[in-house]
C-alpha cells in the first residue's frame, strides 16, 4: 500500500505542531522566559549570543565525536557480535562479559575514561563508543545465533561450508538485525553527547548547553537541545537511507 503525502510527512507535521504548542504555552501560560522560553525566544537569544562561526564550531566538533565513537562501535560491535554468534567457544567466554558490562550506564565510565585516555578527545569518543557498542553487538549476535539450522544444512548440501557459509549465508541473514542495532546505537550516541562533553570540553553542543545554563542564558541552552534533536533526526534519516541502499529493500528499517 502506497503512503500518501500526509503519511510521508507525518513526523515533520508532528514536530511543527509540538513546537507551535510549546510557543503558545510559553507565551500565554508561563510568560516568563527565565522559566520556559518559547522556541522563537530561544532562537533569538542564541543568534544574539553566538556568531555563525562559533555555532558551526560547536556543531562540527560534536558531530566529529559522535561519528568517531559510532564508527568504532559499529565496527567492533558487528565484528565481535558475528564472531560470538558463529563460534560457540567465543560465545561462551565473551558474551557473558558483555552482558555483565551492558547494564552499566556510560556515565559511570567517565572517571575511568579520564584516567585511561586523559581529558582530550579520546575520552569523549570512548564514552560515546560505549553507548553505541552494546546494541550493535547484541543485534549482530542475535542475527547470526537465531538463524534456523535448516538454512545452514541446505547450504551445505550445495557445497557451501566454512568461511563461505558465514559470508554467503550468515552475514546476509543477520543484516536486518544488524541494521536495527545500528539505528539504535546511533540514537544512543547522540543521547550521550552532552554527558561525554562534560569531560573538560571547551567546545561542542553539550558544552554550549551547560555553559549557557551556568551564565543564565536558558534560551541558548534550549536552542542547543533543539539543535541536537534536529541533527539527530536528520542524521538518523540519512543513516536509514544508507542502510536501505546497502542492505536492500528486503531489510527495511
Amino acid at each position: 500500500m502506497s503512503e500518501g503525502p500526509l503519511m510521508r510527512h507525518a513526523g515533520a507535521i508532528g514536530v511543527v505542531a509540538l513546537l507551535a504548542l510549546w510557543e503558545v504555552t510559553a507565551r500565554l501560560v508561563w510568560r516568563d522566559p527565565a522559566i520556559l522560553p518559547a522556541p522563537t525566544q530561544a532562537i533569538a537569544q542564541a543568534l544574539q549570543t553566538l556568531t555563525l562561526r562559533e555555532l558551526a564550531g560547536h556543531v562540527g566538533i560534536s558531530l566529529f565525536r559522535i561519528l568517531a565513537g559510532f564508527a568504532a562501535a559499529a565496527v567492533a560491535g558487528i565484528a565481535l557480535g558475528l564472531a560470538c554468534g558463529w563460534f560457540r567457544f567465543l560465545d561462551v567466554f565473551i558474551r557473558p562479559l558483555v552482558e555483565l558490562l551492558r547494564p552499566i550506564p556510560p556515565l559511570a565510565w567517565i572517571p575511568l575514561a579520564i584516567i585511561w585516555f586523559g581529558l582530550g578527545e579520546p575520552s569523549k569518543i570512548f564514552v560515546i563508543f560505549l553507548a553505541a557498542f552494546f546494541p550493535v553487538f547484541t543485534s549482530a549476535w542475535r542475527g547470526v545465533a537465531l538463524i534456523p539450522p535448516v538454512i545452514f544444512r541446505a547450504a551445505r548440501t550445495m557445497g557451501v561450508d566454512g568461511a563461505r557459509l558465514l559470508w554467503k549465508i550468515g552475514v546476509p541473514a543477520a543484516m536486518p538485525d544488524i541494521a536495527v542495532g545500528l539505528r539504535v546505537g546511533f540514537g544512543l550516541a547522540f543521547g550521550i553527547l552532552v554527558a561525554a562533553e562534560l569531560i573538560a570540553a571547551d567546545q561542542g553542543l553539550g558544552y554550549l548547553i551547560m555553559q549557557a545554563r551556568q551564565v543564565g542564558h536558558l534560551g541558548v541552552s534550549i536552542f542547543g537541545i533543539l539543535l541536537i534533536g534536529l541533527l539527530s533526526s536528520f542524521a538518523d534519516r540519512r543513516l536509514g537511507a544508507l542502510i536501505q541502499r546497502t542492505i536492500g529493500r528486503w531489510a527495511k528499517v
